[in-house]
């Protein structure tokens, strides 16, 4: 708005420049005082009845204004001129499309995950080549939609996926610290959300949905459905969480904020050199800690999490790389089937890697199909990982995991004494891990074992080269296969 009304006045006075002496007398209204003094009488809000009266106002003030010579002009403060311009131009945009909307809202009620049908009134997300913003209130998705620019959340965002939609975030959603998103869908998995980070010239890169290249630390997140496929923004050395902080080119990477997913199927990636988690933190550049995947909980819908990296890599959930210290990672997963991946020395559920310390992984597990694989030297769920060289030491990861029901197939990774462990610590540590498995179907590197009295709903293969084993004390019971 400011730059419209500076052309308005560099036009203005390039005319009056070239107007005879006698023409740029206003009736003796020339000069500071006046034009002060009209400043002074504006009025402080548009409204219906008066914008007419401000628009003529203005525009009275402005070619005063170029009267004056550019010494003058320098004295005069056009701040409230600016406001009432936007103000009119924000009167005459036209009304958003707007539509009652019908989507599935998810909850949780202990044990698994309930849907109740609702309707919104909502704005219709429509095409732009030009960056976005999203204020407070409701956004719906119909048919092909594409948005090259950031798309930018501010405040509390609901965005609803129609059946048979798809929404192309070419640069990402930005959703920082104090703001937050919550994507619906009219079917569990109805409609479609493409959402691929960016990078800018310094080299920071910002989250598919998250953080961004200025603001690292991500808001919150909530996604009850949906098919969801987001992938960090990658320079040619850092990459951003696929859901969650961003990773600049120096300094500590961008925490996750609070992150719940009910349902939907949901696939999370993060790849490059020094790379966040694939839902949680981000990494760090140059030096820094990675960010922490704190407040992550899961309790249904088909997730795949990753997190690929040629140097310090991420958690597939969880924390992000860190070229000091590894970022941390606290996730809670009650149901759904998740397939996580980490990086370089980053845990499959957990920690993430660190150049010093790789990152503490807390995880409680009570129910749903898990299946982790940890990185290079990291704990497939727990700690990141850890090993040492003749000229390097990594020191792994402490895993505190706590399994109480579900079936859970976790596989660390790394050979000799600084392999990490399936389940609880990264290589290279000397800390005790805190592993309690009471229920559950738990495989650690391809051998299963029982916990407490499980009883199977639904069925499972267990893979070629596994075992499982029944030991006293233990049962397993039910209608599954």
């Amino acid at each position: 708005m400011k730059k419209r009304i500076l052309s308005i006045i560099t036009a203005l006075a390039l005319c009056l420049s070239l107007c005879p002496t006698w023409a740029l007398a206003a009736e003796g209204e020339g000069g500071l005082c006046p034009i002060e003094d009209l400043i002074a009488a504006l009025p402080d809000t548009v409204m219906e009845d008066n914008a007419d009266n401000v628009r003529a106002q203005l525009d009275h003030i402005l070619a005063l204004y170029g009267e004056l010579s550019w010494e003058e002009q320098e004295q005069i403060d056009l701040s409230r001129c600016y406001e009432l311009q936007e103000a009119l131009d924000g009167a005459n945009d036209p009304d958003p499309i707007t539509e009652s909307v019908e989507y599935q809202e998810a909850s949780w009620d202990g044990s698994q995950v309930t849907y109740e049908s609702k309707t919104e009134t909502c704005t219709l997300v429509e095409n732009s080549a030009e960056a976005v913003t999203w204020t407070t209130g409701w956004y719906a998705v119909s048919g092909t939609v594409t948005i090259d620019q950031p798309i930018t959340v501010t405040d509390a965002v609901n965005l609803i996926l129609t059946d048979g939609c798809t929404l192309t975030a070419a640069k990402g959603i930005v959703v920082t610290d104090g703001n937050s998103l919550t994507i619906y869908a009219q079917s569990e998995n109805g409609g479609t959300l493409n959402a691929t980070g960016t990078t800018d010239d310094s080299g920071n890169a910002s989250a598919g949905i998250g953080g961004s290249t200025t603001i690292f630390d991500s808001g919150s997140i909530t996604i009850h459905g949906g098919v969801i496929n987001a992938t960090g923004g990658a320079s040619r050395w850092y990459s951003g969480a696929g859901i969650g902080g961003s990773t600049p080119s120096s300094g500590n990477g961008g925490n996750s904020g609070t992150i719940k997913i009910y349902g939907g199927t949901i696939t999370a990636e993060s790849r490059g050199f020094s790379v966040g988690a694939g839902i949680g933190g981000g990494g760090s550049g140059g030096t820094g800690n990675g960010g922490a995947g704190t407040n992550i909980s899961i309790y249904g819908g088909n997730i795949t999490a990753m997190s690929y990296s040629d140097n310090n890599g991420g958690a597939g959930i969880g924390g992000g790389s860190g070229q000091t210290n590894g970022g941390t990672g606290n996730i809670t997963i009650g149901g759904g089937t998740i397939h996580s991946t980490g990086g370089s020395l980053g845990a499959g559920i957990g920690g993430g890697s660190g150049g010093t310390q790789s990152g503490n992984g807390t995880v409680t597990i009570s129910g749903g199909k898990v299946t982790a694989v940890g990185g290079n030297y990291a704990a497939g769920i727990g700690g990141g990982g850890g090993t040492k060289s003749q000229y390097l030491t990594w020191i792994g990861g402490i895993g505190s995991v706590t399994i109480t029901g579900g079936i859970v197939d976790a596989k660390g990774n790394g050979s000799g004494e600084y392999a990490g462990a399936p389940i609880g610590n990264g290589g290279n540590t000397t800390a005790t891990a805190t592993v309690n498995k009471t229920t559950g179907i738990v495989f650690e590197n391809g051998a299963g074992t029982v916990c407490g009295d499980v009883t199977l709903d639904g069925s499972y293969t267990v893979p070629a080269d596994y075992t499982l084993n029944i030991p006293a004390g233990a049962s397993l019971s039910g209608s599954g296969t």
